[in-house]
């Protein structure tokens, strides 16, 4: 998809949804399946086992954190099932919009979901529908005048 402004000429490929070779939750974070049990060190992983979902769109901490928290509470998700999916993402302050990884742990007490944060001011990204994206500034000329093609 190609997010564009009307006002500018700001334009900017986007991805969202899930990819086809992703497999469950959260099996698709790692980069092999003995890697997978333990969380352990994304730092160390050479770029041809790159895991299936980038660095770009989530961090090594976060990574290892989501698949922690889901087996200390694997009881609580039912079935196992977690929703997750390439999101946009922007920034309050600089309004730039990137593709990020989200999901949703949903537990008894709390939701426990990624947090990104904007590489240019540190401030702590916002999920933006494809809905709201014609409401939303534009990161160029900030007029709200994006659209999806």
């Amino acid at each position: 998809m190609e997010l564009y402004c009307r006002v500018c000429t700001y334009h900017q490929s986007i991805e969202v949804g899930q990819k086809e070779e992703w497999k469950s939750f959260p099996s698709m974070l790692t980069y092999g399946i003995e890697h997978y049990t333990s969380a352990l060190p994304f730092l160390f992983v050479p770029p041809y086992q790159e895991p299936l979902v980038s660095r770009q769109q989530i961090d090594d901490r976060m990574r290892a954190d989501l698949i922690r928290a889901y087996h200390a509470h694997i009881d609580e998700i039912e079935e196992g099932w977690v929703p997750h999916q390439y999101d946009l993402f922007q920034c309050p302050s600089c309004h730039a919009i990137s593709t990020r990884f989200w999901c949703a742990l949903f537990l008894k007490k709390e939701i426990i979901e990624p947090t990104h944060q904007c590489e240019r001011d540190g401030f702590v990204l916002t999920r933006l529908s494809l809905d709201d994206v014609a409401h939303t500034p534009c990161p160029n000329c900030c007029e709200q005048a994006l659209h999806i093609r």
